[in-house]
């Protein structure tokens, strides 16, 4: 068996997955989904996801930012992250567990445009009632790790996600963030955002802090009674209300919907942290999208038509 090439044979499958992923995603054309979930404020904002991108995943079929070999191996992380889960709480909910196709979203704009989604997990009762949400997200950075278990701040746009199924299921969510591997610690200044002294925090021989450790962050997520969404981390006393809510999915959906038809681009995704203050870069920055953007700004046909020329459709 020297002969064996267990790398192409790992990563032939990988292929045949991603083969099954395209495929699958041609069925879907035509709606928009829950994944792309974002959020535009009355004044014509948009925050969470881009718009622009769930347009063009949506009605063309184009993948913006498709994975290289890196990426694949850690979206790997992220469904097995949700099997580890699933293997767990099978061991102690007393109920029933649904995912994805078991238990699905869908509902209709008014230009008569589907959204669907597919929940990660869902605990329901043994009659199969739905109890409690959960959205999961598997922490890949340490800068990740940074803003959800240090600065006690979720992704806008996981937030966003989880409160779009939140509100179409209508049940209480959880954002579960777990990260598996140790993170190094490996400048000075980064010691300023990971402190020694913190629970998450391993400490070399000299006390100065070595590794962000693997941890599990878990934020409740509910509804104001004026429908806007807040979160806190699970158990604890105070909430953090965000400055949208369920309006502003929606409307951000409706959005999305009319775009084509409008010939309208819309205003570039701000800038935002869940907890309302300005984020320290803008996902515009690192999108492939932006130098076509910069040039044709509220120009509907030629920004699409050189979106087209750029990914050879």
């Amino acid at each position: 068996m020297s002969s064996f090439n267990l790398t192409a044979l790992f990563w032939s499958g990988m292929d045949e997955d991603r083969k099954e992923h395209i495929s699958g995603e041609a069925t879907k054309l035509g709606n928009l989904r829950a994944g792309d979930s974002g959020g535009m404020t009355k004044t014509g904002d948009v925050i969470g996801g881009c718009h622009r991108r769930a347009y063009l995943r949506s009605f063309t079929g184009l993948e913006v930012d498709p994975p290289d070999a890196d990426s694949l191996i850690m979206f790997e992380l992220g469904k097995a992250n949700e099997l580890i889960w699933l293997d767990k709480l099978r061991r102690s909910w007393p109920g029933t567990i649904k995912q994805e196709e078991e238990i699905p979203i869908k509902w209709t704009t008014s230009t008569g445009v589907n959204v669907t989604g597919r929940p990660d997990t869902v605990l329901c009762d043994s009659a199969g009632k739905p109890k409690l949400g959960i959205e999961h997200k598997a922490i890949c950075s340490i800068w990740t790790a940074r803003d959800v278990s240090f600065e006690m701040t979720p992704k806008l746009k996981h937030l966003m996600q989880a409160a779009h199924y939140m509100w179409k299921l209508d049940i209480p969510y959880r954002l579960v963030y777990t990260q598996y591997v140790n993170f190094a610690i490996g400048a000075d200044w980064m010691a300023k955002m990971f402190p020694a002294s913190h629970p998450l925090v391993e400490p070399n021989e000299k006390g100065q802090p070595k590794h962000v450790m693997p941890h599990t962050t878990v934020y409740e997520i509910a509804f104001t009674k004026e429908g806007l969404i807040q979160y806190r981390l699970e158990n604890t006393p105070a909430w953090t209300t965000t400055k949208w809510g369920r309006d502003d999915i929606e409307r951000y959906y409706e959005f999305v919907s009319a775009m084509q038809e409008r010939k309208a681009l819309g205003p570039r995704p701000s800038p935002v942290k869940a907890d309302g203050k300005k984020a320290s870069y803008s996902d515009c920055s690192y999108c492939p999208l932006v130098d076509i953007c910069d040039k044709y700004e509220n120009q509907w046909e030629k920004w699409h038509d050189a979106v087209k020329k750029q990914y050879n459709q």
